[in-house]
């Protein structure tokens, strides 16, 4: 029987900054339409960095019960954060959809109006700080950037500095990836930068200059940039900041551009060691696409195809339009036509296209290139030509400031080049070479001189030809040198090793046949000779033996009739025990279903009681009433969540504690309307318990996390509520529940205290077979 011990305790209390940035978003760009080209440029580079709360946080599902909250709520703080919420989803949403916009409008003006009347000054910055996005999203640039000074001035008259620095972080990103005012983006990242350190944040500080080093990678100043992200895990490692992968992965991505493809597989693979080790896997898909490309650039095509394939398979789970996801689709689609299965290709990328739609203008290009590549081998070229004069048309469109974008020209040039169309070939190969910045790695550059240098060898331009053939030559030996001399020399040996083993083993083996084939001449000689003697003793005994063989037959046929019997009646035995085994099999599959039906009626049951005291509490006026309304409220939800988690699993006598104590939490955080203001911070083990253990344990964690929600954050107050659960021993567990509010009273001893909370912990904690310890700053008013 597994034991309980239950801790309770309260930690420091935790500034206020730490929460403000709590989730990580892949990035802006992926939820707004101009913001989308940052989608592409990052997806081209797989760099990710962190950037600002401000990004896509909250799920469809979690939208819809926001605006059921929305309807029945009344104008608090908890409907003002819920308007916040549904502000920000609708302007960081996927697509090109102006509706969208329009309603985050309506939503940040009806938080910005609200805010007002409850003189909530912070909250109103943080509306208004969304506001400046939507108006900058909408085109409406001139709005945006003056209701941005305004909040700027007003945060600066209140002292809200946090707000300024999340403001300035939010208008940099914006500057960055809609207007593309870089000295202003640049400007913003500093300001934002200076206000962390003064807040003390030094995080957030160091996020700061990663986005400098990330703007300068966007500008092609890769020396520059890889110096200061060099800077920035420095820093990031004197703090002691474990999610280092995404610093890991700019610098790979770096790396790679400027052609040093040994470390950027080096910072690829460690990259890939720190997301596993933090359990940070929200960028997965980023970080297996990086990989991928490396080994690709490495020549290492079975290793790339393999990181591909993860990374598509990771997005297409997402279901949402990102351009990373048609990016790995379309190195899948090449490896399959150079397999020769051309159809099969054309129709994963139809499906990936029915499947999930593009929304972006980047998307789109990166469909049509796909497609092109299909066709071009078929072969049908007008399709393919049509297809790649659309991917550099698409790309025309988002700006052409990617890496994906510059080798489209390049691509249509080796096309043309094919087609023996020199003047077209030369035309888009050259355009493809004059990007500036050049976001082209290397072999791609190279790759580019030489097809230049057999197109001006055509047109007889035979000094420009050189020329070209000379930087080709020169990149060539760079990147081969540097990198591929020493694997190649690798593999040389290892080929040649394996072909002295093979050569070593063809000879043992034919002195093995040769060993073998002299043996068997000897034993088919001995063995001949031996039966010629055995057949001449057969024959003489033929006689005697064919006369004792006919009384044995006797005998036998005897012995057959009897267990021919035997088997009959055993097929019959056997034919009854799959009948009752059948009937045990089906009676078993009944009695799981009804307990199923039990547990969903029982649960059903005890939603009808939570409805009925919901009922009853609307025509209660007594405070305390409506208070011990809702307490027996959350008191009969935890019994009905355990069983929904029994008839929802395969399980029918235990449930997985961890799903079950976070699910609490979560109901109790929306209930008290806390869980913009109060974060969970959870350690649990992987244990199962019996539903008699499940039921008083998610009482006791509910009258706990109930008097912290109630009353160790007063006004608002921000805080955490953190929840381990430890063995301690085999079959014995440690529940440890801990907040950092303003602690008890110091007239409450909590350990004496008579109320039904402290009862009802103190009864169940025994009920359990464990016992309450190290009861100290827990408010127990309510209890």
């Amino acid at each position: 029987m597994h034991r309980i011990l239950i801790n309770f305790d309260r930690l420091q209390s935790m500034p206020n900054w730490m929460l403000l940035f709590k989730r990580l978003t892949i990035s802006v760009g992926w939820y707004s339409s101009r913001i989308a080209r940052l989608s592409a440029l990052i997806a081209t580079f797989q760099m990710l960095a962190l950037v600002p709360s401000s990004g896509q946080n909250i799920t469809r599902k979690m939208v819809n019960q926001l605006i059921i909250k929305l309807q029945r709520s009344e104008p608090d703080t908890s409907r003002l954060a819920t308007l916040i919420e549904l502000g920000k989803f609708h302007v960081y949403k996927a697509g090109e959809v102006k509706t969208d916009l329009d309603s985050a409008m309506h939503y940040l003006h009806q938080a910005t109006a609200l805010s007002t009347r409850l003189h909530l000054s912070n909250e109103k910055h943080q509306a208004e700080s969304i506001l400046v996005i939507a108006y900058m999203e909408l085109g409406d640039v001139q709005t945006g950037e003056l209701n941005f000074s305004k909040l700027i001035t007003d945060c600066r008259r209140t002292g809200d500095k946090n707000t300024e620095a999340d403001a300035q972080y939010r208008f940099a990103t914006a500057q960055r990836y809609i207007t593309r005012n870089y000295p202003k983006a640049f400007s913003s990242y500093q300001q934002a930068a200076a206000l962390y350190k003064e807040l003390r944040n030094p995080e957030q500080e160091i996020q700061m200059y990663q986005q400098i080093a990330g703007l300068h990678a966007d500008l092609g100043e890769l020396d520059l940039a890889e110096n200061e992200f060099l800077d920035v895990l420095k820093r990031y490692k004197a703090i002691k900041y474990d999610k280092l992968h995404y610093t890991y992965s700019w610098l790979a991505s770096v790396s790679r551009l400027k052609g040093n493809f040994e470390k950027g597989l080096y910072y690829a693979l460690q990259c890939l060691e720190s997301m596993s080790r933090t359990q940070d896997t929200l960028s997965a898909a980023n970080f297996y696409g990086n990989t991928a490309e490396i080994y690709m650039e490495l020549g290492k095509r079975d290793q790339s195809l393999y990181w591909f394939k993860k990374t598509l398979q990771q997005w297409r789970q997402e279901k949402l339009p990102n351009y990373s996801l048609y990016y790995a689709a379309s190195f899948i689609v090449q490896d399959l036509i150079g397999q020769g299965k051309t159809q099969e290709a054309l129709r994963l990328i139809k499906n990936l296209v029915n499947e999930i739609p593009p929304v972006t203008n980047i998307q789109k290009g990166c469909i049509a290139q796909t497609f092109a590549y299909c066709y071009n081998d078929l072969p049908n070229y007008p399709q393919a030509e049509k297809y790649y004069l659309q991917a550099i048309a698409w790309y025309s469109l988002s700006g052409n400031d990617f890496e994906m974008a510059q080798k489209a020209p390049k691509e249509v040039g080796e096309f043309y080049l094919k087609r023996n169309d020199f003047q077209k070939a030369g035309f888009y190969l050259r355009k493809a070479l004059n990007f500036s910045p050049q976001k082209n790695a290397p072999s791609t550059v190279k790759d580019i001189h030489f097809m230049l240098f057999k197109v001006d060898s055509a047109e007889g331009n035979y000094l420009s030809a050189i020329s070209h053939f000379r930087h080709h030559k020169a990149l060539n030996d760079s990147i081969f040198n540097e990198v591929k001399s020493r694997q190649f020399a690798e593999l040389e040996v290892k080929y040649a090793t394996a072909q002295k083993v093979q050569q070593i083993q063809r000879q043992q083996n034919e002195l093995e046949n040769e060993k073998t084939t002299r043996n068997g001449i000897l034993a088919g000689t001995f063995l001949l000779v031996g039966l010629l003697g055995v057949s001449y003793n057969q024959y003489r005994l033929k006689q005697r033996s064919n006369q004792l063989l006919e009384a044995k037959q006797r005998e036998i046929n005897q012995k057959n009739q009897s267990l021919q019997h035997i088997l009959n009646e055993k097929e019959l035995l056997i034919q009854d025990k799959d009948i009752l085994l059948d009937e045990k099999q089906g009676l078993l599959e009944e009695k799981e279903w009804m307990l199923k039906e039990i547990h969903h009626r029982v649960k059903n049951n005890l939603q009808i009681i939570t409805s009925l005291l919901h009922s009853q509490g609307v025509y209660l006026k007594d405070k305390a009433a409506l208070s011990a309304i809702r307490e027996s409220q959350n008191r009969v939800h935890v019994m009905a969540l355990i069983h929904q988690k029994l008839y929802q699993s395969d399980r029918l006598s235990t449930i997985p504690i961890a799903e079950y104590i976070d699910e609490i939490v979560d109901y109790l955080l929306v209930t008290f309307a806390r869980q913009h203001s109060v974060s969970k911070r959870m350690s649990l083990a992987p244990v199962h318990l019996d539903v008699i253990l499940a039921v008083p344990l998610g009482l006791i964690l509910n009258e706990v996390v109930t008097n912290s929600l109630k009353y160790a954050f007063p006004a608002n107050q921000i805080g955490s509520i953190s929840i381990d659960l430890t063995e301690v021993a085999p079959q014995t567990y440690r529940l440890s529940i801990r907040d950092d509010g303003v602690g008890f009273p110091p007239d409450l001893n909590p350990n004496r205290s008579r109320t039904l909370g402290m009862s009802l912990i103190r009864g169940l904690s025994k009920q359990l077979g464990g016992s309450s310890t190290s009861i100290r700053s827990m408010a127990c008013r309510s209890a």
